[in-house]
């Protein structure tokens, strides 16, 4: 029959070598696991953020580009040439080339168009398609 100071006392573990049971070194392995899907899922926020604050920036620089060509006195060049450096100003040179911009005049409306490819920076993530148009009437046209 055993003491009861044996039952209180806890046996000494075996080494990892030796008990199939033991579960030694599967933090490790459950941390690497967490930390890849972890990083993964960051990325693609980061990558969603990134495409969002691109698209914005464009949009933006057709606008205001539209609203130039618009004034009395401007051409459809101007504002074209406007939507191109205010698009290379905020969003970079990377998004300007990659995403050209047109401009056309007709019947008194001024219209800025652009279609491209808004790139990622996450290998294996394939870039954003963008098409998006501004339209402004001409300031003599109202």
């Amino acid at each position: 029959m055993s003491s009861p100071r044996s039952l209180t006392r806890p046996a000494p573990p075996e080494p990892c070598g030796r008990d199939p049971t033991a579960e030694c070194g599967a933090a490790v392995v459950e941390f690497v696991l967490v930390a890849v899907v972890a990083v993964a899922l960051a990325m693609a926020v980061a990558q969603l953020g990134l495409f969002l604050w691109e698209r914005n920036a464009l949009m933006g620089s057709l606008s205001e580009g539209a609203r130039v060509a618009a004034t009395e006195g401007r051409t459809v060049a101007d504002g074209r040439r406007v939507a191109i450096e205010l698009l290379r100003r905020s969003a970079g040179a990377r998004v300007a080339g990659a995403v050209p911009i047109e401009g056309a005049e007709s019947g008194g409306l001024v219209v800025l168009h652009a279609e491209g490819r808004l790139s990622s920076f996450v290998p294996g993530v394939p870039g954003l398609p963008v098409r998006m148009t501004a339209r402004m009437h001409e300031e003599e046209s109202l």
